[in-house]
């Protein structure tokens, strides 16, 4: 009965909602009915019930631990990719129909290839991407355009996106791409047949043309792009990898939408933000910390799954068995977490991004974390800080309590009342003002 309340109440939920792209009817029905705190709910009963062990779920074909314990999250993220793979089957299944060379789903000799082209042109270990600079001035020449339009205007998703993705199409690919909308129409249409994993088969006709696309801009390698800053390494499947990025930077989309809905909810962290945007400093800590904020609150990956590659004798746990690491029970466990429900910022303001210790891993932890955990911050701080540089805020749909946030927060119906700022000066921060 609890392996049927799981199925129904959390793997259903999210799987309905989209796990590689959003489905936006369902995400409006999990935010009306409250899904995530449900789900919430039913994971803190089984661990009461059930005591904090991980608990096997014993499902046909495929059984799964479902993890209860934040020590037992840090042990699995730190001892990936073996014995704990993060080329489940599932996932394998889900991203053969877009990027089936992608380090994600490869096994280990492939792993140990591929994975250091991405945190080379990711600068996984660098706080700030040697392409910051022109990085911030892509940023404020997109946030321009939507925001100088009129002296006052809603500011919504499809107002935002569209800025948004071309903004990421120029990073990622360069400017030339900035007007390729068909390619991230026809990348979309690949991640909602991802959507289906294991029930649909994939179209080797669109993924072929997909990857004929990525591979134009690969061989262009403009400067001041992800593509042109990595490697040519051609061991490396290279429109794979840089599938993942640009479905990678659609949550990071989502949650930098969510975090300017956060910050028009506590007036005194947008006045401190706003700080930092009329610095400039290319650090930014309360832009950042609340950025984190917005994916514990809202995750964007709300499962973490692993799979064992051996026999855990100690555990009765066969190879082959799957992990689910559910991340809004660990974000949002108000037994043991005070500000389950509220934001708070200071949680992150020592420069952290994963806390596994205390199940907070907005990006994975250990030797599997993502490798633009640094990347994505900083781009979402540099929109953010855009947005705020030149127009004043006011979140108008929905209404949010400061005190007991959403479980769900639906970013395709957010909506802001944005007045426009004096121009911003032309800033460009100190720290990018040293060539790289």
């Amino acid at each position: 009965m609890d392996t049927l309340k799981v199925l129904t109440r959390i793997v259903l939920p999210t799987f309905g909602k989209g796990v590689i792209i959003r489905r936006p009817a369902v995400e409006g029905l999990a935010e009306r009915f409250n899904l995530d705190l449900t789900a919430v709910r039913l994971m803190q009963q089984l661990r009461q019930k059930h005591g904090p062990a991980p608990l096997l779920l014993k499902i046909p074909f495929r059984p799964q631990l479902l993890l209860l314990d934040p020590r037992d999250v840090e042990l699995v993220l730190s001892q990936s990719p073996e014995p704990f793979s993060p080329a489940t089957k599932e996932k394998r299944a889900a991203l053969n129909h877009l990027e089936p060379g992608n380090v994600l789903i490869s096994n280990p000799p492939r792993r140990a290839q591929t994975r250091p082209y991405h945190e080379a042109a990711l600068a996984t270990s660098e706080r700030h991407h040697p392409l910051a600079c022109r990085f911030q001035t892509v940023i404020d020449e997109e946030i321009e355009r939507i925001t100088s339009t009129h002296e006052r205007q809603e500011l919504n998703w499809p107002l935002f996106a569209t800025a948004w993705f071309k903004i990421v199409r120029r990073l990622v690919l360069g400017d030339s791409a900035r007007e390729d909308k068909g390619l991230t129409d026809l990348l979309n249409h690949l991640r909602g047949r991802s959507n289906w994993a294991f029930f649909l088969r994939k179209d080797a006709k669109l993924l072929k043309e997909f990857r004929r696309i990525v591979q134009k801009y690969v061989d262009r390698s403009e400067a001041g792009s992800l593509v042109g800053f990595g490697s040519k390494d051609h061991l490396v499947d290279l429109p794979s990898q840089i599938a993942q990025w640009l479905f990678a930077f659609d949550p990071a989309g989502m949650a930098t939408f969510r975090t300017l809905a956060l910050l028009a909810t506590y007036p005194e962290h947008l006045a401190a933000a706003q700080a930092e945007a009329s610095s400039r400093e290319i650090e930014r800590p309360l832009t950042r910390a609340c950025f984190l904020e917005a994916l514990r609150l809202w995750p964007t990956t709300p499962a973490i799954l692993r799979e064992t590659t051996t026999e855990i004798a100690a555990a009765k746990v066969e190879a082959g068995t799957g992990l689910i690491i559910f991340t809004p029970f660990f974000h949002r466990d108000d037994a043991n977490l005070k500000c389950a429900h509220r934001m708070e910022p200071s949680i992150w303001i020592d420069g952290n991004d994963a806390l596994p210790l205390n199940g907070f891993i907005p990006f994975s932890a250990g030797p599997a974390i993502c490798p633009a955990h640094n990347l994505v911050p900083l781009v979402a701080t540099m929109a953010i800080g855009a947005v705020l540089a030149r127009a004043s805020i006011k979140l108008t749909s929905p209404r949010m309590d400061a005190s007991a946030l959403p479980g769900t927060l639906n970013h395709f119906t957010l909506k802001f009342d944005a007045q426009r700022s004096p121009s911003p000066a032309a800033r460009t921060p100190k720290a990018l003002q040293r060539p790289y």
